[in-house]
């Protein structure tokens, strides 16, 4: 350790020494023994000013209750009112005893006092009966009448009520359902009454138009040029492959006309019904018209002479049934 720093160091070190010795006088004085006592008067005083002096301290408050009076306890309930004694029965003097008369007096005769008239017994109706009344009262009163539970009567009531409610609305949908349906009927009704007028309407007319159209067109030829033989042969034929139609009644007692066009090997091309006009309007010809063109192109190819080509390409076959079933 260097010089400097040693001094530096004890230098310090006397420097602590004398602060501690002369900074701090309280270590060598003495403490005194007793506290001296500080007098101090509460006053009350109203403030000056009307400004706010904040909370006062507790002890005040404290102090004030503590000053206040007490109030006194509740007095102690009043005790119950004794009961009266009852009032001693009040003394009723004695009559007084009449004296015993004097024998030494003179006894003055008494006089008789008339007797009284007997007064008319007044006869007094006889009381009727005491059971009479309770017998009418009796009948008079009303017989109490056992009544049920009302919640049980107003269930039934409502249920009865809502019984009728649903048959009064589903007595409304079915007349209104048989209202309907009776309109809906109407309307069917006018409408297959006008599907039948405008039927016959057309009728009338696709009978007048095809009235006037054979008026007008030509007479056809029968029977084509073929000879008896050629047309017995064909018949024989045709009997072969022709059957009677099923179902409807009279339609194999038809006779039906039919036109044929035949090729040169006698092959059938085409085969129509003569009478059109018929076949529009009449169901039962319709069916045997078509048995009959069917039966045509089965049996196709016809015999025919194969020379007189010319003759018999168009000719009119007429379907009998009497001849075909031969």
């Amino acid at each position: 350790m260097d010089r400097r720093s040693l001094l530096i160091s004890v230098g310090l070190h006397a420097g602590v020494v004398v602060l501690a010795w002369i900074g701090l006088p309280s270590i060598k004085r003495d403490l005194p023994d007793q506290q001296p006592l500080v007098v101090m008067e509460m006053v009350q005083s109203v403030p000056t000013t009307n400004l706010d002096q904040g909370e006062k301290p507790s002890t005040a408050k404290q102090e004030q209750k503590a000053a206040a009076p007490k109030k006194p306890p509740p007095p102690p309930p009043p005790a119950p009112p004794r009961a009266k004694p009852p009032a001693p029965p009040k003394l009723v003097p004695p009559k007084p005893v009449p004296k015993a008369p004097d024998l030494k007096a003179e006894t003055l005769p008494q006089k008789v006092a008339p007797k009284p008239k007997p007064k008319p017994e007044i006869k007094q109706p006889p009381d009727p009966p005491k059971s009479k009344p309770k017998q009418v009262a009796a009948q008079q009163a009303p017989v109490p009448v056992p009544q049920s539970p009302p919640t049980r009567i107003n269930k039934l009531a409502r249920k009865k009520a809502l019984d009728k409610e649903r048959q009064d609305a589903l007595s409304g949908v079915m007349q209104n359902l048989a209202k309907a349906r009776a309109v809906a009927e109407e309307a069917e009704k006018k409408r297959r009454q006008q599907e039948r007028k405008d039927a016959a309407e057309k009728l009338t007319s696709s009978l007048t138009s095809a009235a006037g159209s054979a008026i007008r067109a030509p007479a056809k030829q029968a029977v084509g040029p073929l000879g008896l033989s050629d047309i017995d042969r064909i018949r024989q034929h045709v009997s072969s492959c022709w059957s009677p139609p099923i179902g409807t009644a009279g339609a194999n007692m038809l006779n039906v006309d039919i036109i044929v066009t035949l090729d040169r090997g006698g092959m059938v091309l085409t085969a129509e019904v003569d009478n059109k006009m018929r076949l529009a309007v009449d169901r039962t010809f319709r069916v045997a018209a078509d048995e009959a063109i069917r039966t045509m192109f089965k049996c196709s190819p016809l015999p025919v002479p194969l020379d007189k080509y010319e003759q018999w390409k168009s000719f009119i076959f007429g379907f009998d049934p009497k001849f075909l079933t031969r």
